[in-house]
């Protein structure tokens, strides 16, 4: 009971006594007290009912704000992969409308390049054992 003073107390107790008399009044103080428990436990539950709408309200806003983020990155990667199948349809198209072509020549340079170097390191070997 907020800004009640001790003098206020004491005149609705007189009153209470008086209405009430002496036998009813401890009954009426404990039904009192069981109403006032009642009323505060209807509170916290409705302000925590509140508080958890209000996070799951939050909580659908941020799942909202993913999906965007989601569907963004999303069409990102679809573009990509279109612009990619763009690009190998063209190489196909170059290399002579989606005939195979045979990259074996290449190999064979590699290969000779790789035989150069295997020989000058074998001779730059055989030297530097000469040397010792």
């Amino acid at each position: 009971m907020p800004d009640m003073g001790f003098s206020e107390i004491l005149f609705v107790a007189v009153i209470a006594i008086i209405v009430l008399g002496p036998e009813k009044l401890p009954d009426a103080m404990r039904d009192l007290g069981r109403l006032f428990v009642k009323i505060k436990k209807m509170w916290k539950d409705a302000t925590s009912d509140i508080r958890r709408e209000l996070e799951l309200e939050e909580m659908k806003a941020e799942m909202e704000q993913y999906k965007k983020q989601l569907q963004e990155l999303q069409n990102k990667v679809e573009n990509e992969a279109s612009g990619i199948k763009n690009s190998l349809t063209s190489l196909e198209e170059l290399t002579g409308t989606g005939k195979k072509r045979d990259f074996s020549d290449m190999f064979g340079v590699n290969e000779q390049i790789n035989n150069e170097k295997l020989s000058e390191n074998e001779k730059l070997e055989k030297s530097e054992k000469k040397e010792k």
